[in-house]
């Protein structure tokens, strides 16, 4: 079997458990992008475990960037019969042998300071990339196309909680604009795909997603919390801590883009645990009391010009997933046994 974390391998038991109809990837070749990223990282894992367990016969690609990063992530899975990885950057066309039935776009700079220090490739990864990675599929004449979002598209407006066809303003002029905007923009490309070339193109949109192999100390406010609590270090807030946060477990959006590409039918699905949404501050207080043998607190220091930059600039919803729900998705991990099995897998490791 897979040679994975304990905490890891829990979760794709759990996954494989919920309503998915995994027989649509059955011997299929499924492409996932940006291999190294969290999201792909527990997909590949998934299709692998269940290539094991059900004899699925999945053939597994991973597209990546970073040959050094994938080594170290993947070990000696690199050396499986069914998982091969191409190595390049996804701005670039993409050329392959062989068949190829399903491809998974989660390929994207997802962090502020990325967004702030590279914007025009934040632009090209998600527009240039995505017209890319359609252009292999249409070649291939896939079954199927997924793209991931972000809940950032919606731009700001008077909604607390955003269904699918709501939309608000955005400022173009702003360097900040780069992540969301370009998304949009791939957005748009999927649609304009499945009017011209009859593709069928998915869309799913996700907000805050946190789990094992999540990036720590990354400068956003959940890796950063997360990095301080493994690390023993007590808690640095850059604001009041009146921000809003709607956590959603690595696992349970897994479920969700799974199900979106095998039981869906419509085009876009907001994927988002919205139960229990948190601000920074109740966050803070929340790690403190799940680990109090650690003996963290929580204070308070002045945000740089560089970290204000980086925020945005008015209030965003929070996903509304009664859609997904409504079809059979549901997030199963809350928050506090979220926080804990995250927090264990990094100690573990």
């Amino acid at each position: 079997m897979l040679d994975l974390n304990k905490i890891v391998l829990e979760d794709l038991e759990n996954v494989s458990k919920r309503d998915i109809d995994w027989t649509r990837f059955r011997n299929a070749s499924i492409l996932i992008t940006g291999a190294n990223g969290l999201i792909a990282t527990y997909i590949i894992y998934m299709l692998l475990y269940l290539n094991e367990r059900d004899s699925l016969g999945v053939k597994v690609i991973g597209l990546a960037r970073n040959q050094e990063k994938m080594k170290k992530k993947f070990g000696d899975l690199l050396e499986r019969e069914d998982f091969e990885v191409i190595y390049q950057d996804v701005t670039e066309p993409i050329k392959m042998e062989g068949t190829l039935d399903y491809i998974i776009h989660t390929a994207s700079p997802t962090g502020p300071k990325q967004f702030m220090g590279m914007p025009v490739n934040t632009i090209l990864a998600n527009v240039a990339g995505t017209h890319h990675l359609l252009e292999l599929g249409r070649e291939k004449e896939i079954k199927g196309f997924l793209l991931l979002s972000t809940r950032e598209i919606y731009g700001t407006g008077a909604k607390d909680f955003v269904m699918e066809e709501d939309y608000g303003a955005m400022d173009p002029t702003l360097v900040r604009s780069c992540y969301p905007e370009s998304k949009r923009m791939s957005e748009t490309l999927c649609a304009a795909y499945n009017a011209q070339y009859e593709m069928n193109c998915k869309v799913v949109r996700i907000a805050h997603t946190y789990g094992p192999g999540m990036i720590l100390r990354d400068g956003r406010v959940v890796g950063d919390f997360l990095g301080n609590v493994v690390d023993g270090k007590d808690i640095t807030m850059n604001s009041d801590g009146s921000g809003t946060l709607a956590l959603t477990y690595i696992a349970d959006v897994v479920a969700g883009i799974m199900q979106v590409i095998c039981n869906f039918k419509d085009f876009v699905y907001n994927i988002s645990d919205s139960t229990e949404t948190t601000s920074v501050k109740e966050l803070a207080e929340t790690l403190c009391g799940l680990f109090q043998e650690k003996g963290i607190k929580t204070r308070f220091q002045a945000a740089s010009a560089s970290e204000k930059a980086g925020y945005l600039a008015n209030k965003l919803g929070f996903l509304d997933s009664k859609k997904a729900i409504s079809e059979g998705w549901e997030a199963q991990i809350a928050l506090a046994e979220g926080m804990k099995r995250t927090v264990l897998y990094f100690e573990d490791n």
